[in-house]
């Protein structure tokens, strides 16, 4: 997986935010303990130490994991397993080949990873950017690729890398693309995909 960007949303802003909390916490913490060591007089208490950096990664581990993806935070969940129908376009705008595939992407709050599949090659995503599309709803996702031929492949096809968008609906369960390659294979086309597998 690697590190993609999400247009409109300060992810320093809640890892301050995560800081404060982890001190607040770890200070309640520390309140208890005294009061314990007070209340019953075991020593042990007063011995116990949270402290701030322990609890700031478990509260990082839990947004990063998990909530994150709570719709107060606006952040597109685009995880699963989808269907792909592309098309290889001509020069003119007429269809050179028809093609289907599998994408899959993994996504968590600070990585992400785009997987396509064919029966004769796959890409994985290098970088990527999510936008959230005001007006009509939805989300873009724009990422670069490399793509690999598998090895009995290797003489007709080549290695190559290029670039692709996908606008999702506001329900993420349907997606329209564009793409193109650059050296290695000059081609482009469109793809719809379609989720078959929420993450």
């Amino acid at each position: 997986m690697h590190d993609y960007a999400i247009f409109g949303h300060d992810r320093a802003k809640i890892g301050r935010w995560l800081g404060v909390i982890s001190i607040s916490i770890s200070g309640g913490i520390a309140q208890l303990l005294l009061s314990a060591y007070t209340w019953i007089g075991i020593e042990a208490f007063t011995k116990a130490s949270i402290t701030t950096a322990i609890i700031y990664f478990a509260l990082h581990w839990l947004f990063n994991t998990y909530i994150w993806r709570l719709p107060f935070f606006e952040i597109a969940n685009l995880s699963g397993r989808w269907k792909l129908l592309g098309q290889t376009l001509e020069e003119n705008g007429g269809v050179k080949y028809n093609w289907d595939a599998d994408i899959n992407i993994e996504q968590n709050w600070k990585e992400i990873i785009i997987t396509l599949k064919t029966k004769n090659s796959q890409s994985y995503s290098q970088t990527a950017t999510i936008e959230k599309r005001h007006g009509f709803g939805g989300w873009l996702l724009s990422y670069s690729y490399k793509n690999e031929p598998k090895t009995e492949q290797c003489y007709e096809l080549k290695a190559h890398k290029g670039y692709c968008q996908i606008e999702f609906d506001k329900d993420i369960t349907k997606g329209d693309a564009s793409y193109f390659n650059n050296n290695g294979r000059r081609t482009f086309g469109i793809m719809q995909l379609e989720k078959v597998i929420n993450d």
